[in-house]
């Protein structure tokens, strides 16, 4: 609940409590519970959650007389009914990012004129465009709103709870989820030059289902990017209103092992176009609020699920990439070199326990890229009573989670907890040679498990 509600509900229960003890609503408490309802709305609107406290309260304005037995535990039960739901589908807080700086944000949206979008006909002459947000440690302002956690809500709604294959109404109040960024923030000129992080998300994900994680790195002194891999994405609007939908399910094509590969090959060169961008941004031929602000020698990437396999694929083929997490990532996609001849950077994955409840088991891969083959320091850790969506922000939204997605029996919020923390450490480390408690052992964690090699490459 926000704090709005509380006074809303506070009247309504104390309604409801007078008609148990009177039998009747008193005028005061008619008067007080009118005036709630109405600021409610007019300062906060109506959303779907609060319809039943908003049945129940019409209702309760409308009794003009003593009630029997059954009518008044009819009206208590209601009432119950109208508080479980918004806690269970609740306008959520993002957590505290922990670090000693604000946290600013920009979204941008880019184009590559040098690459054709082969997602579209051949024939519509569009060039790869996509959207990128921007988090970076800035300079507090009192007085500034908070980010929201989605823009255009109407138009993702139905996609988002496509994906999740939920009603859509359910996703009908993310816009009214605060993260804790400020747009347009000026960069914290005592954070120094600041070591970058790209995030890229999973196939059917989005950038801001990795929002507390960008937060966590840029109020720690990070500039973070991530984008929205445009038709691999949930679904992409850009700023003209128009959009990219999901466009890569291929389950069952024939070809399916070739656009895989183009797909993969896709996602490496909208990070590598970022990271030109980057030069060009540090250097001032491209005018932007960071220009002189970025370590371009310290870069990082992590990415989730097929963005995890995307990361490790960019850092085989781009020495700029100086340290590389994949967080449950998705290991099938990468080519075969790859697997057989390793990785040469700092290397972390961290994971579920078992694939075996997915449609897209991520095979001996991780052993095969983890344990034999890697060249630089590797990690591999699990977290255990985790399923796919616990290593992203969709644990944070609702209790019930796990009954409805791929989240794990672990405590919702300390999975996102302990996924950020780990992977704030990793960069932390070899991007910032700092130690860290949990990659060395250190500090017992009892949901880790360490692999064999972990003690032998460390």
């Amino acid at each position: 609940m926000i704090k709005i509600d509380f006074l809303f509900f506070g009247a309504l229960l104390w309604s409801v409590y007078s008609l148990f003890l009177h039998g009747k609503i008193k005028k005061n408490n008619r008067i007080t519970l009118l005036s709630g309802l109405v600021i409610h709305y007019f300062l906060n609107g109506a959303r779907w959650q609060l319809y039943p406290a908003y049945f129940l309260s019409i209702t309760i304005l409308l009794i003009n007389k003593n009630l029997d037995k059954s009518i008044k535990y009819l009206i208590g039960a209601i009432a119950s009914f109208s508080l479980i739901i918004p806690n269970i589908v609740p306008i959520i807080s993002f957590p505290d990012p922990g670090g000693a700086y604000a946290t600013g944000s920009l979204i941008h949206h880019w184009v590559d004129e040098s690459r054709d979008e082969w997602f579209t006909p051949e024939n519509s002459d569009d060039k790869r465009q996509f959207m990128l947000q921007i988090w970076y440690p800035g300079i507090s302002q009192d007085g500034t709103d908070k980010l929201p956690f989605l823009d255009h809500l109407e138009t993702r709604a139905k996609t988002i709870a496509a994906a999740g294959s939920f009603p859509s109404f359910l996703a009908m109040h993310l816009d009214l989820i605060k993260t804790n960024s400020v747009y347009n923030l000026p960069p914290e000129p005592s954070a120094g030059l600041m070591p970058v992080l790209i995030i890229s998300h999973g196939i059917t994900g989005m950038r801001q289902l990795h929002t507390s994680l960008a937060e966590k790195f840029a109020s720690n002194g990070f500039a973070v990017f991530a984008l929205d891999h445009s038709y691999d994405a949930n679904i992409s609007v850009f700023p003209d209103g128009s959009i990219a939908d999901y466009r890569s399910e291929i389950t069952g094509d024939p070809d399916s092992v070739n656009i895989r590969k183009r797909q993969i090959d896709t996602r490496v060169s909208d990070i590598q176009f970022i990271l030109d961008e980057l030069e060009k941004i540090q250097s001032g031929a491209l005018r932007h609020p960071l220009n002189g602000y970025l370590d371009l020698s310290r870069i990082g990437i992590t990415g989730h699920s097929f963005g995890g396999s995307t990361a490790a694929l960019v850092a085989k083929k781009d020495t700029r990439v100086k340290a590389v997490s994949l967080i449950d990532g998705w290991m099938n996609p990468l080519p075969q070199d790859v697997i057989r001849n390793g990785i040469d950077q700092p290397f972390l994955y961290m994971g579920r326990p078992s694939w075996v409840d997915s449609d897209y088991p991520s095979s001996p891969s991780i052993s095969e890229i983890m344990h034999n083959n890697n060249n630089g320091p590797t990690h591999h850790i699990t977290i255990k009573n985790t399923r796919h969506l616990n290593f992203c922000d969709a644990p944070l939204f609702t209790p019930i989670g796990k009954y409805l997605v791929e989240i794990g029996d672990i405590d919702r919020k300390r999975s996102v907890e302990l996924v950020n923390q780990l992977s704030l450490e990793f960069f932390d480390m070899y991007l910032k040679q700092k130690p860290s408690a949990l990659l060395s052992g250190s500090m017992i964690v009892p949901e880790f498990i360490y692999s064999n090699n972990f003690k032998k490459k460390y």
